[in-house]
């Protein structure tokens, strides 16, 4: 039995002690570590640690992937580091600012990072919310009518995070840049308050303080719920220092919510949803120029964007509001394939082996991971990216598989992976091109792996 307590320490210990941690949190797999200083990283002796598959560096922040130990391993490192666990933005803006250079050059590698780091804690609500929707599909598939009370209120349960999703990203927002938790659901929550919304269909001519305020659709939007938490943050450590201590406990969030409110419907709130259409319009344009192509974009590029952990970012961004705005996403789900391309790579390099432990391995973790849901870290950090050739075959087959997805036009009404749990919510039109793309993006996978081989002494 793993010894969680001495992997927590040994991993804090090799990243430069409890000094060297600026924030700690985690995701489904990896254990996420923004550090003050790299250099002080041992590396390699992360990477030996027994359990650890694998150490990803984006951004400044060390990705530590453990596949299904992470919760054990991050409660125990939270005992060790206390229970500031989330981004301090001030000390990020100040290393930043002392390199500038090193800030141009990891902008986008920062943003990323910043995303990703508010989308993941909403992923287990996300996981949630789809395997419900299944749950509910499925029940119908077995012969219950839709009509019945018990699956109407499983598929509504299934829908909520779609329907308040400003709201989780406000809440994961306001944790990041420690704003006031309670302020910013208030604040972003406006955005989905109906009478809020109601009020542009009430009066002809919407006005605060004579300041026309914009009719903006904010249901799926991500962008302004994490502005408007970066400012309460900002809001609140300016008004701590100016006011005395008697004061603050009231005016502190009142002036907060008071100063960002208006700049959040007249401002903020609709230069947000158009940045955020900006990105997702990016694989929108894509897939309407070709649904081929996009498919074999994504389903190609995908496992890649997993190990970057941008695949996060655009989950949140993408996948999801197209599911609040459309009930449907056909796009980024074009990545389905490869999931099954990483199984059916390391089932391949299990049957080409000659080395029984590489070949008890491969078969294990690629079982693992077909059984856990498609959780695919196991197998690929560690079979198909340690003999890098399974990697680049599931590569092609991602592609292969996205291109035939895309094509027949599938689509899901969750965003979970696809796997032998959550099938339900990828019913509907396209369901059979989905099925294909898996099977022939498998195939490829399958036969390019076993005629290319690995050199069972190689690693990484």
């Amino acid at each position: 039995m793993a010894n969680f307590k001495k992997m927590a320490k040994e991993i804090i210990d090799y990243v430069g002690g409890l000094d060297n941690i600026k924030e700690m949190s985690h995701c489904m797999t990896r254990l996420r570590l923004g550090l003050k200083d790299e250099l002080k990283v041992k590396k390699h002796e992360l990477e030996t640690i027994d359990g650890v598959m694998r150490v990803v560096v984006i951004g400044g922040q060390y990705q530590i992937v453990l596949g299904g130990i992470v919760d054990e391993v991050f409660e125990e490192a939270s005992k060790i580091v206390g229970d500031n666990v989330n981004v301090n933005k001030e000390m990020i803006q100040e290393n930043l600012d002392s390199d500038t250079q090193r800030k141009k050059g990891k902008f986008i590698e920062n943003l990323i990072s910043l995303l990703s780091g508010i989308v993941s804690p909403i992923i287990p609500a996300m996981l949630a919310a789809g395997f419900i929707s299944a749950l509910a599909k499925l029940t119908v598939l077995a012969g219950v009518s839709e009509t019945n009370t018990t699956i109407q209120i499983l598929t509504v349960a299934g829908d909520v995070l779609y329907g308040f999703f400003p709201i989780f990203i406000g809440w994961s927002a306001a944790k990041y840049f420690k704003a006031n938790i309670a302020i910013t659901i208030m604040v972003v929550g406006l955005l989905v308050y109906p009478n809020f919304t109601a009020l542009f269909t009430n009066f002809e001519s919407l006005k605060f303080l004579g300041v026309p305020v914009t009719n903006v659709y904010y249901g799926s939007s991500v962008l302004p719920a994490i502005f408007a938490a970066y400012l309460i943050a900002k809001c609140e450590l300016i008004l701590r220092k100016i006011l005395p201590n008697a004061l603050r406990s009231i005016f502190v969030p009142f002036l907060s919510a008071l100063i960002v409110i208006p700049l959040l419907i007249v401002v903020i709130g609709p230069i947000g949803v158009w940045g955020g259409e900006v990105f997702a319009n990016l694989f929108r344009s894509t897939y309407e120029l070709s649904p081929i192509l996009a498919g074999a974009i994504i389903g190609g590029v995908w496992q890649i964007l997993i190990i970057f952990g941008m695949h996060i970012a655009i989950l949140g961004l993408v996948s999801a509001p197209n599911i609040a705005m459309y009930g449907r996403d056909m796009i980024i789900m074009t990545h389905a394939p490869s999931l099954i391309c990483q199984i059916t790579a390391g089932l391949a390099v299990a049957l080409k082996a000659k080395d029984k432990k590489i070949k008890k391995n491969a078969l294990t973790l690629s079982l693992t991971s077909f059984f856990s849901g498609n959780v695919v870290e196991p197998v690929m950090y560690g079979i198909n990216l340690k003999y890098k050739k399974p990697f680049i075959a599931v590569c092609i087959g991602g592609a292969v598989g996205g291109a035939i997805t895309g094509a027949a036009g599938a689509g899901t009404s969750a965003a979970v992976a696809f796997s032998i749990y959550t099938f339900p919510v990828y019913l509907g039109a396209g369901f059979g091109g989905l099925m294909l793309g898996c099977i022939v993006g498998g195939l490829v996978t399958f036969i390019l792996t076993y005629i290319m081989g690995i050199n069972e002494k190689e690693s990484v």
